[in-house]
């Protein structure tokens, strides 16, 4: 749109243009009723006249500027409007959940795009992610212990610029929490293993065979996912690492519960081979099909980044210390998801079987373990995916006790707390498979 500017005189000026224009009867009032209505209105007598509103001079009517003059001039009369909207979506990112923050600035940045170029630079964060040197690239073992060094211990980001975040502190990491849990949780259940195999002799039951396997399944998933979080800040390893880690979920739900499955059953009896097969098959053809996309697919097409994007109060971006890179499922990511839900709540299409093998009373006990075990799974998958939580409030400035920036070095994301999650739900799978060995 053209610009149009308005030359306006002094007020005198303009009230007295105004008187002679709109007020022909020397007995009328002016008054601040719209001209239209003036003449129709009779004049109101015996009260004193009162200012004429500030009125621009009628068309024809044009009087020559004078140094008191006020002149203005409105351009791009749309972008009042998109400011308007700006400071709106601004509003909403402040105080909405982290997805819609992220919406909401997303079109903010759209509808203003002098906000997003405009210069931050107290408020520009440093890239704490990426591991070593740029202009020294290491490759082969060197990199492999340059990056779990970097991740697990110390991330030196000293020759980078920018502000050092304040949920990872100078030498932190946004993967090492996800690192430390999930290896936490490979110790606990070799340690269970190990102190299983010691204490029950009768390991050469199926079923008790099969929870064994389980507890060493369980552990070497939890292995492969730090490997997997260990390697993560690096494109060509994460390729190969990533699709390590879910096929290490795959194998890891088949096996614990096809011994779910064989305890419900006291060793598969009168099970057809059909259904004991179906989880093994369905997890092979799974994990076939993702291999076989990853190595369709380049590596530069899924590695996306990740950052959530509110603000905090005074304006600035704390995202940088919940940055990351990954490669993402893309078009696929419901359905790895839904299969691995899939798979885990394979258990409940033989309740009735257990209901019937194990009685009632243990059948019960042994059904609510495994239901609580199921939404605790599904509910981790919400945190991490959906709401995000608590990433939303680490970078808005609240519940910063969950980070360590000067002493570990590690911040408490939401995918560290899925893992934590995950190893409830893989502990309540344990309680239930032991109680229904001992008690059936």
């Amino acid at each position: 749109m053209k610009s149009i500017t308005f030359n306006l005189p002094p007020l005198k000026e303009r009230q007295a243009v105004s008187a002679s224009a709109y007020c022909q009867d020397r007995d009328c009032a002016v008054s601040a009723l719209p001209h239209g209505l003036h003449n129709a209105v009779p004049a109101v007598r015996g009260l004193r006249p009162v200012n004429a509103p500030v009125l621009a001079a009628p068309l024809g009517l044009a009087s020559p500027l004078s140094a008191n003059t006020f002149t203005f001039t409105l351009s791009r009369v749309g972008a009042v409007g998109a400011a308007g909207a700006g400071a709106v979506l601004g509003g909403v990112a402040m105080v909405s959940p982290a997805p819609v923050s992220a919406a909401a600035l997303r079109l903010q940045r759209k509808l203003l795009p002098d906000l997003a170029t405009a210069p931050e630079e107290s408020c520009e964060y440093r890239d704490q992610y990426s591991i070593g040197d740029e202009q020294n690239p290491k490759s082969g073992c060197s990199r492999f212990c340059e990056l779990f060094h970097g991740v697990a211990f110390s991330n030196d980001v000293s020759m980078r610029v920018g502000t050092i975040s304040s949920l990872l502190g100078p030498t932190g990491h946004y993967e090492r929490m996800s690192f430390w849990t999930h290896f936490l949780g490979a110790f606990v259940f070799a340690a269970y293993a190990i102190v299983r195999q010691i204490i029950v002799r009768h390991d050469v039951q199926l079923a008790d065979g099969l929870t064994s396997a389980a507890a060493w399944t369980i552990s070497a998933v939890f292995l492969t996912s730090s490997l997997y979080h260990c390697t993560a800040p690096d494109l060509n390893f994460a390729m190969v690492t990533r699709v390590l880690d879910y096929a290490a979920i795959y194998i890891g739900i088949t096996v614990t519960t096809t011994a779910d499955i064989a305890v419900a059953t006291r060793g598969f009896v009168h099970v057809p081979a059909q259904t004991i097969a179906d989880l093994p098959a369905s997890a092979v053809i799974l994990i076939v099909f993702f291999v076989w996309r990853r190595s369709r697919l380049p590596g530069e097409s899924t590695w996306t980044k990740h950052e959530i994007t509110s603000r905090s109060k005074d304006g600035c971006l704390l995202g940088r210390g919940l940055f990351s890179y990954g490669h993402r499922d893309l078009a696929h990511i419901q359905m790895r998801q839904s299969t691995s839900l899939l798979l885990f709540g394979a258990y409940f299409m033989i309740v009735p079987a257990a209901m019937e093998v194990l009685g009632h009373g243990v059948a019960r006990v042994v059904l609510a373990l495994q239901v609580s075990a199921f939404v605790t799974v599904a509910l981790g998958m919400a945190i991490d995916r959906v709401f995000e939580f608590p990433d939303g409030n680490l970078v808005e400035g609240s519940m910063t006790c969950l980070a360590c920036p000067n002493t570990c070095g590690a911040v408490l994301n939401s995918h560290a707390l899925w893992h934590l999650v995950a190893m409830v739900s893989a502990g309540l799978t344990v309680a239930s498979r032991e109680y229904a060995l001992a008690y059936s």
